[in-house]
């Protein structure tokens, strides 16, 4: 009996001792699975961290940009020659085009002189803006401070102004069709966008304008003046203001209350917008009733449901009239007069983006080839607006 006992218990001893280990060893191997997990999860996130990183760094990322001697500015400019001015207010100091020894073509605004601001502060505002690029905004390539003369140099931008595609196209000259003028507003609620959603902290850019607003090869919006307001004198900066107003660009707040966010850039879209799509100023002179703001002459035709007649004359291939009203409508939402309920550019922007699909499928069924890069069509007669 002492024997059966003893056999008895030492078997009870090894299957307890088998029993902790084998349990022992699945405890580890869960933990070892545990950990392995959280450390994988760990490890992928900050490469996911790095990679939004590194790709969020490379939007970011300008061009180089260089100071410049003065030298080097007269001699890519010719001295400042008349022959190279470009097309802008002197009142700032001039604009002058350029070619680089690498064979680029750049513009350099010169600013006013001025004895108030430091070779220093100059340069690390320059970095600064320098830092915003963006494939919709006019980059910045350098700089030079030169005893109190200031110049920027710019990227150039090859089809100027939309001002002068909008108000200016000379006699036999050639006019924005409706793909090109979608592309213009997708393109430039972009560049304001990223000011508003991706630079921390956000920048309101305060001057859009169509002056404002440079035109590529593929007519392609790239906005201007990004922070040029710290360079220009004051009384400068306020005859522009008034006139901003005066032209309709500025959102209501900003004019009565002095408040300027995001919304107010939002606003000022909303009129270029409307601007775009009619040809029409954001205030123009009209005989019969003096000054006339570009809603107090859109606003009957939307409530009459007549939007074709919003369309600028010269817009030969017109889209269809949903495309329109989708357009309208987003210009009065921009341009409500609580700034709380203006929609973000981002929501703009995407929009916008479904419209241009939109009326790209409307062109394929129609049997059309028209296209944002197309060649565009001749005018016999551009009558001043």
């Amino acid at each position: 009996m002492s024997e059966d006992r003893c056999y008895h218990d030492h078997c009870h001893k090894e299957y307890f001792i088998v029993l902790v280990v084998v349990s022992g060893f699945i405890l580890l191997t869960t933990l070892a699975v545990v950990v392995w997990l959280l450390v994988y999860r760990r490890s992928k996130r900050r490469r996911r961290s790095r990679e939004g990183s590194s790709t969020s760094a490379t939007a970011l990322v300008p061009p180089l940009w260089k100071v410049f001697t003065s030298e080097e500015l007269r001699s890519i400019t010719k001295n400042f020659s008349e022959g190279n001015r470009l097309p802008g207010n002197a009142k700032t100091g001039g604009t002058y085009s350029g070619i680089l020894p690498d064979g680029s073509r750049v513009a350099i605004k010169r600013l006013k002189r001025s004895s108030l601001q430091r070779k220093k502060d100059f340069y690390s505002e320059i970095g600064r803006v320098a830092k915003l690029y963006h494939p919709n905004l006019v980059a910045v390539k350098g700089c030079c401070y030169d005893h109190g003369d200031r110049f920027i140099v710019y990227e150039f931008v090859a089809n100027g102004p939309l001002d002068v595609w909008l108000h200016h196209v000379p006699r036999g000259g050639r006019c924005l069709d409706w793909p090109m003028r979608m592309r213009v507003a997708t393109t430039l609620a972009q560049g304001i966008a990223f000011l508003h959603d991706k630079v921390k902290p956000q920048v309101v850019h305060r001057d859009i304008r169509a002056s404002n607003v440079l035109l590529d090869e593929e007519f392609g919006s790239h906005l201007m003046g990004v922070g040029l307001s710290k360079f220009v004198p004051w009384e400068v900066m306020h005859e522009r203001t008034v006139k901003a107003a005066t032209y309709g660009y500025l959102a209501p707040e900003f004019i009565y209350r002095n408040e300027l966010t995001t919304k107010s850039d939002v606003y000022s879209f909303g009129v270029l917008l409307l601007e775009i799509i009619s040809g029409r100023r954001p205030t123009q002179s009209v005989e019969s009733v003096g000054w006339q703001t570009i809603f107090e002459w859109a606003t009957p035709l939307v409530q009459s449901h007549r939007y074709l007649e919003l369309l600028d004359p010269l817009i030969q291939e017109l889209p269809d009239v949903g495309v329109i009203q989708k357009v309208v409508d987003l210009v009065y939402a921009c341009t409500q007069h609580v700034p709380s309920v203006r929609p973000r550019m981002s929501h703009v922007v995407h929009q916008l983006q479904q419209l241009e699909l939109k009326s790209a499928a409307s062109e394929q069924l129609s049997g059309t080839s028209t296209s944002a890069t197309s060649p565009m069509l001749p005018l016999e007669v551009r009558t001043p607006r």
